[in-house]
């Protein structure tokens, strides 16, 4: 039910809200916007991540063909002896720190990985004078996000079991194929 008197709250939000749609879609935001959608939405990648799959689905071994067989097996020798390299490794065993980490509390790896990232551009820009106030605003809301991120004591098994990363993990499920319909 709409309320048509003049001055009420109700009515003053539906005349800001007609104001601020009139103005965006004006605006150059709004036309930059429209057209990086337009764009997006055009673009063959976009096209070929949305398109749903065929029936039909001819599966083919890579591994058995002549022109990215011997580059696979190349591969395989090559990630077979790093593998044998990595059990004395110092490397290896820093990874499987963080790994650790990771899994004991993800949000503080990353809040982590964020600030010093984004603290490192911010030195790199006032370094090449390219510091103006918009980019400031950036890096510290930014530094922010990630010190919230260093305060949560959640683990990864906590984090995999909320409701945005169910929503997450489906909107990236691929779909099933069609023997299990």
């Amino acid at each position: 039910m709409v309320d048509s008197n003049p001055g009420t709250p109700r009515s003053t939000l539906e005349t800001l809200g007609d104001r601020v749609r009139q103005g965006l879609s004006a605006s150059r935001l709004g036309g930059g916007v429209r057209t990086l959608v337009r764009f997006v939405r055009h673009s063959r990648l976009y096209r070929w991540f949305t398109t749903e799959p065929e029936p039909n689905v001819i599966v083919i071994d890579l591994r058995e063909t002549y022109t990215v067989g011997p580059f696979i097996r190349l591969l395989d020798r090559c990630l077979e002896g790093l593998s044998d390299a990595a059990t004395d490794s110092k490397t290896a065993d820093v990874v499987a720190r963080l790994e650790t980490a990771f899994r004991n509390r993800p949000l503080t790896v990353v809040g982590l990985a964020t600030a010093v990232t984004v603290l490192v551009s911010l030195l790199v820009s006032v370094a090449l004078g390219r510091l103006g106030t918009a980019l400031l605003v950036t890096h510290a809301a930014l530094v922010l996000v990630s010190l919230l991120g260093l305060r949560s004591e959640r683990t990864l098994e906590e984090l995999t079991e909320t409701r945005a990363w169910t929503v997450l993990a489906a909107a990236f499920e691929p779909p099933e194929p069609p023997e299990k319909r």
